[in-house]
């Protein structure tokens, strides 16, 4: 049987999907508590689920708003790009564009804690939300990690990571903007200089083990990060 939360964030999509709009407001967490029967605990995490789906997004101060189906909102939890768009309800697919063994670039090496030129695996693909295209990503793989020849690339990479034994726990992450050049405007089909996101991720295993870096640069107009926040106790 569903949780209490489960079952009032079902209720809360179908509100959605039945008569709300992108960006109207929900009710009040007072208002919500009163038509469910529940705790306000219940109302925040049935509104927690629905923030993680990219259902909703929250305005401190202001309240809760419904989200809209062309931005895809990104939420601190570790989740794969296939993860995130199937939760939101939209088809992942990818282009492979390039995959070899090279030398690790320095700045690859030294992130990885590699020898320097030590060769890795490069996998850069376009991935696509519905086929509209949203990220180029850069994924670079030690070989001793996984070999590019057992490489499957009709398959999710964290899978095949966590079944060769280098399960993906803990990344570090740097987000900063940036303009795309002509090329990757292209492939993204956006005008060339567009805002983007570029994200640098570095990311190790239970153990700690570095396993992967990788760099994916996002569309602006199709993708948001969502962060939350807290002030430390003085």
């Amino acid at each position: 049987m569903a949780h209490k939360y489960e079952q009032v964030a079902a209720s809360i999509r179908d509100s959605i999907a039945q008569s709300l709009a992108p960006h109207d407001a929900l009710e009040s967490e007072r208002e919500l508590m009163a038509i469910h029967g529940v705790s306000r605990m219940t109302i925040r995490k049935a509104i927690s689920v629905l923030v993680d789906e990219g259902r909703v997004y929250n305005i401190r101060g202001s309240g809760t708003y419904v989200g809209s189906a062309d931005i895809f909102s990104k939420t601190p939890k570790l989740t794969s790009f296939t993860e995130d768009m199937i939760s939101r309800g939209a088809t992942p697919s990818s282009r492979v564009l390039e995959v070899a063994r090279i030398a690790a670039p320095d700045h690859v090496s030294t992130a990885l804690g590699l020898p320097a030129s030590s060769e890795v695996t490069l996998i850069r693909r376009l991935r696509l939300a519905d086929g509209t295209p949203i990220a180029l990503e850069d994924v670079y793989l030690p070989t001793s990690v996984l070999e590019t020849e057992s490489l499957n690339l009709g398959e999710s990479l964290y899978e095949q990571l966590r079944l060769a034994g280098y399960e993906v726990f803990r990344a570090e992450q740097e987000i900063k903007a940036i303009a795309l050049s002509s090329s990757d405007s292209e492939l993204l089909d956006v005008s060339t200089g567009s805002a983007a996101l570029s994200v640098t991720r570095v990311s190790s295993s239970r153990k700690g083990q570095l396993i992967e870096f990788a760099r994916t640069t996002y569309r602006a107009d199709r993708y948001t990060f969502q962060l939350a926040v807290t002030r430390d106790d003085k």
